[in-house]
C-alpha cells in the first residue's frame, strides 16, 4: 500500500477539551497514520500534547476561543499582521512535499491561510462536520468576531490580507472532494458546496478501547448523565426540568453533569438554579470540566442513561458514540445527525419542541426492562460495527486514494 503524505490543516490539535470536531480530527489523523500508512504534517492553532504519529505542527497563530474573546482577538490580530506571511510561505512549501491537503472544518480556520493552497495544483479534500454559512467570509471565526467588535475590519492591513482570498464564485472550484460527518450535514450543504463533485459521508468514529462496555443493571439505570458545553443550545436547562419531574416519582435518581459550568454566564446560571432548588441540590452532582481521558471513569461507567437534549441541529456528536459504547442508553433530541445513530433499536428520541416529550422518553429509559437491556446491547453493537475510529479511517483512506 502506497504511503500517503498528507498536509492537514486543523484547529486545536490535539484538543484540550472533551468532544468536538477537534477531537475527531486528532483521532482520525492518528488512525490514518497507524492503520493506513499515512505520513501527516499538521498546521494548527494550538499544540499542548505530543503525538507518537505526527510531528509537532506548524502553528497558524489563530487563537480559537481558549483565551477569552478580547485577548483572543488581540493575539490573533497581532499574529496575522506580524506572522501571516511566514505562515503562508511555510504552508505553501509543505504543500509541495505532500500528496493531499486535508482541511478539517474550514469554518474554524482563517481564510487567507487555508485558501492559499488552492492554486498550487495539489488535491484538496475537506472534512465538514460543522455548519458552513452561505457566505464563506462569515465562516471565518476571527473575521466574524472582528466585525462584531468593530463593525468592519478597520485596519487596512487586515482588509488587504482578506482581499487575497479567491473570488467567492470560484471558492470551491479547486476542491477535489468533501467528506461530511453525517448525512444530515451533507443535506444541509447541498447548495453551498454543490460545486464539489466528489462527496461522501464519513460518520465520526471513536477509540472503543477507551470506552469499554459496562454491564447493564437496574442500579446503573438510576443514574443519568449529561455531557456538553455550558451553552443554551446543548439543552441543559431542559435536562434539569425533565430530571426534576422524574425525581418527584423516583427519588432514588441521580444526575451527573460533566461540564465546565463556571466557564460561561449560562453555566453559572445553571449552578445557581441547582443550588437554590432543594430537589436538584440533593440529587445533582457537578463534575465540572472532565478531561477526555477521564470521561469513562468519572461519567460513562457510572450512568445508565445519557441525556442529550440539544435544542439546535446537532451535526453528529461524539459524546453520543462514547456513551453508547459503554452500554448507556441515549435519550436524544430528534434533530440534526443524532437520529443516524440513535433510533428505536438503540435508544430513545424525543421532540425538543414538544412539551413533556423528554420526560416521557426518560420514564421509558430508566425502567430495567428487557427492552432496555436489548437497546443497551444494540447500542454497543452499533458502535463496534459502524463507528470505530479505525473503520472511519479505512473509509476516508479509500475515498482519498480514489481522488489521487
Amino acid at each position: 500500500m502506497k504511503q500517503i503524505k498528507c498536509l492537514a490543516i486543523s484547529n486545536s490539535y490535539p484538543p484540550d477539551h472533551a468532544g468536538g470536531y477537534e477531537l475527531g480530527a486528532f483521532n482520525l489523523l492518528e488512525a490514518l497514520a497507524s492503520e493506513c500508512g499515512w505520513s501527516n504534517t499538521v498546521f494548527s492553532s494550538v499544540r499542548k500534547k505530543k503525538s507518537s504519529w505526527t510531528a509537532d505542527p506548524v502553528l497558524t497563530g489563530f487563537f480559537p476561543g481558549k483565551l477569552g474573546p478580547e485577548l483572543e482577538l488581540i493575539k490573533t490580530k497581532r499574529s496575522l499582521l506580524n506572522d501571516n506571511g511566514a505562515i503562508v510561505t511555510a504552508l505553501k512549501q509543505a504543500v509541495m512535499e505532500t500528496d493531499i491537503v486535508f482541511i478539517f472544518n474550514p469554518r474554524r480556520l482563517v481564510l487567507p491561510q487555508w485558501t492559499s493552497v488552492f492554486a498550487l495544483g495539489k488535491p484538496v479534500c475537506m472534512l465538514v462536520s460543522d455548519f458552513w454559512p452561505q457566505d464563506p467570509y462569515g465562516s471565518d471565526v476571527f473575521y466574524s468576531r472582528m466585525k462584531e467588535q468593530n463593525g468592519a475590519l478597520r485596519d487596512h492591513r487586515l482588509r488587504e490580507l482578506y482581499h487575497t482570498v479567491p473570488p467567492l464564485d470560484d471558492f470551491f472550484a479547486d476542491v477535489s472532494g468533501v467528506i461530511f460527518g453525517s448525512r444530515f450535514m451533507k443535506n444541509s450543504h447541498s447548495d453551498s458546496l454543490a460545486k464539489i463533485k466528489n462527496q461522501s459521508v464519513g460518520h465520526w468514529g471513536i477509540d472503543t478501547a477507551k470506552f469499554l462496555s459496562v454491564p447493564f443493571s437496574e442500579k446503573r439505570l438510576k443514574t443519568l448523565g449529561f455531557c456538553g458545553r455550558p451553552e443554551p443550545e446543548k439543552g441543559l436547562n431542559m435536562a434539569l426540568d425533565a430530571f426534576r419531574d422524574l425525581s418527584m416519582q423516583y427519588p432514588e435518581l441521580e444526575l451527573r453533569i460533566a461540564s465546565d459550568l463556571k466557564g460561561s454566564s449560562f453555566g453559572r446560571s445553571m449552578i445557581k438554579r441547582i443550588h437554590y432548588d432543594p430537589i436538584l441540590k440533593e440529587r445533582v452532582t457537578l463534575l465540572g470540566h472532565v478531561p477526555h481521558e477521564k470521561l469513562h471513569a468519572e461519567l460513562y461507567s457510572n450512568i445508565g442513561v445519557l441525556l442529550f437534549p440539544s435544542v439546535w441541529e446537532e451535526p453528529f456528536a461524539i459524546t453520543v458514540l462514547e456513551a453508547m459504547a459503554t452500554g448507556a442508553i441515549v435519550v436524544g433530541s430528534d434533530t440534526g445527525g443524532t437520529p443516524e445513530v440513535v433510533d428505536d433499536e438503540t435508544g430513545y428520541l424525543f421532540d425538543p419542541k414538544k412539551a413533556g416529550s423528554l420526560v416521557d422518553a426518560c420514564f421509558r429509559a430508566i425502567v430495567p426492562s428487557e427492552v432496555n437491556r436489548a437497546k443497551s446491547i444494540a447500542g454497543i453493537a452499533r458502535i463496534m460495527k459502524r463507528h470505530t475510529i479505525d473503520s472511519m479511517a479505512m473509509k476516508v483512506d479509500e475515498f482519498i486514494r480514489k481522488l489521487l
